[in-house]
């Protein structure tokens, strides 16, 4: 069966290019791999991106991102992975530190995708077999517990404090949405319609502690009732798409203001950004051409927004998420916030965003409700 090649060159990682396009190809002299190792590598690789597109279900940025990693590291020690050593990545990390200065983050992401490529190929007996055959060479393991920890102990030490706005803050962020909406449409400015449209975008982010990224994914279907409650209207509920791995959660909704903000939105605000040449006219948002908002236009807004509104807090969608969890922390607990936030480990939502009340621990969601109402007029006054 022909097995379908995976080019080593052209390495692409977050937009930073590490070797002009086939550079590892063109030869075995300049490269430092014979004919038969590059073939061999050829076929690890393809196996290592059907691995993540496959049995992890990766979404298509993430593959992109773990293949780069992996030819970039590839293309800097210029060997076959059965060769790779622990000092060969020692070597790697800290030329990519001195020469491109890359942070923790950076550093961790090469990690994680070569120490996945190394689980993939020794846990297969087979394939390890096959090269040692072919090579005389029994690969080993090249990332280890010396290479790495460094790195994470160091990142645990560096962590950012992380600023949430308060609620006065917040209904400062609003309020200046508010005024600058009345000002456009006095004027008549294009710029009213965005407006309102970004004013519903930072409320929502505000009310469900939603990622970015899955906030420009949602559909004006994600929304739904729940028959408890019944001033919710049609928004007691919204599924939530998580980018990476396609995994859905459903958010519960805290604040009976969701429903006059979103019944607004769709009806007054939302029809004026169709057009014919809008390609999903499902999704919640978009931009003035009727297209897929971007995660970066929604970055700006709220830095040009805050600026505006005179907080010195520097606010992106994250710090709002971080805002919303802080808030609801104590109201719902831990275990409801983990699901709300969509935590994979309740250790991520205990070890950032809970701290714990004892009088408040155990409360029920129906208190919870109305607790968060109380606790989030302030920042929703004037809708």
């Amino acid at each position: 069966m022909k097995t379908n090649i995976v080019k080593i060159g052209n390495a692409n990682m977050s937009g930073h290019t590490e070797v002009p396009d086939g550079s590892l190809l063109e030869g075995a002299d300049s490269a430092g791999l014979t004919h038969a190792e590059r073939e061999m590598t050829e076929m690890l690789l393809t196996m290592f991106e059907r691995r993540m597109r496959g049995g992890a279900s990766y979404a298509e940025g993430t593959i992109e991102l773990g293949m780069g990693a992996v030819r970039g590291f590839l293309n800097f020690v210029k060997l076959p992975p059965w060769k790779w050593l622990p000092r060969h990545v020692d070597e790697f990390i800290s030329h990519k530190v001195l020469h491109d200065d890359i942070g923790y983050g950076r550093q961790s992401t090469y990690l994680t995708y070569l120490r996945q490529l190394q689980n993939m190929l020794l846990s297969d007996r087979g394939l390890c077999n096959e090269i040692h055959q072919r090579f005389g060479i029994q690969p080993q393991m090249f990332v280890n517990k010396e290479n790495s920890i460094a790195i994470k102990r160091k990142g645990q030490s560096s962590k950012k404090v992380i600023k949430t706005l308060s609620a006065e803050e917040c209904q400062m962020l609003i309020q200046e949405f508010d005024v600058q909406i009345k000002l456009a449409k006095q004027s008549s400015s294009k710029a009213y319609r965005p407006l309102m449209r970004d004013k519903t975008i930072t409320m929502l982010l505000l009310m469900t502690g939603l990622r970015v990224d899955e906030l420009v994914n949602l559909t004006v279907h994600n929304f739904a009732p729940d028959a408890s409650y019944p001033n919710f209207g049609n928004f007691a509920l919204l599924t939530v798409v998580k980018g990476k791995c396609h995994k859905t959660r459903v958010v519960r909704l805290y604040n009976p203001l969701i429903k006059d903000l979103m019944e607004w939105y769709l009806d007054r605000v939302r029809p004026g950004f169709l057009s014919k040449d809008t390609k999903d006219f499902d999704l919640l948002f978009l931009s003035e051409r009727g297209q897929e908002l971007c995660t970066e236009q929604i970055r700006r807004m709220l830095k040009r927004m805050v600026a505006a509104a005179g907080i010195s807090v520097r606010v992106t969608p994250h710090i709002l998420r971080h805002t919303y969890a802080t808030q609801m922390a104590p109201i719902i607990g831990p275990e409801a916030l983990q699901e709300q936030l969509g935590h994979e480990h309740l250790s991520t939502t205990l070890g950032t965003y809970y701290h714990q009340d004892p009088q408040l621990v155990g409360d029920t969601i129906r208190q919870g409700v109305n607790n968060f109402a109380r606790a989030a007029a302030m920042m929703t006054e004037g809708l």
